[in-house]
């Protein structure tokens, strides 16, 4: 067991494994094969091997100097994509905690709306009838929690 841990910690070393590129194009393979599962296509399916082997060509490969400027260069065309990616992942990200905190509060919480100006207010559960005064408007009005 010990031998082969040894081979394949030998084999590997020097090597580049992955890097931004090979990820995108790893990507870029998972897409043509879902593509190609929806159209039947040939084209797609050989561009998503072809897309695999030259993701696993570069991961294997011993020109790491030659990767690394691959990759840079990659790196500084994607740039503005990325950043637009991270700020709309971002976002993303935000809005499903929200949607997770409003979730969790309606277990415990009644939320409604104000009838005058459409303010969303909550009040414990179980209380009965209640008289709920509006923290926007002031508004009175009795709700059943």
């Amino acid at each position: 067991m010990n031998d082969f841990r040894y081979r394949m910690a030998k084999f590997f070393s020097g090597r580049t494994g992955v890097d931004a590129l090979g990820r995108a194009v790893t990507w870029l393979a998972l897409i043509l094969m879902l593509l190609t599962m929806i159209t039947h296509s040939n084209i797609c399916y050989l561009l998503a091997m072809a897309c695999l082997l030259y993701s696993f060509w570069r991961m294997l490969s011993k020109n790491y100097q030659k990767r690394y400027y691959e990759n840079a260069k990659f790196l500084e065309k994607t740039a503005g994509i990325r950043r637009k990616l991270s700020v709309l992942s971002a976002k993303l990200m935000a809005f499903f905690n929200k949607a997770k905190a409003d979730y969790n509060q309606r277990k415990v919480y009644a939320i409604f709306k104000c009838p005058s100006c459409k303010q969303k207010l909550r009040a414990p559960k179980g209380r009965g009838k209640i008289q709920v005064t509006c923290s926007k408007c002031h508004t009175v009005f009795i709700k059943k929690v």
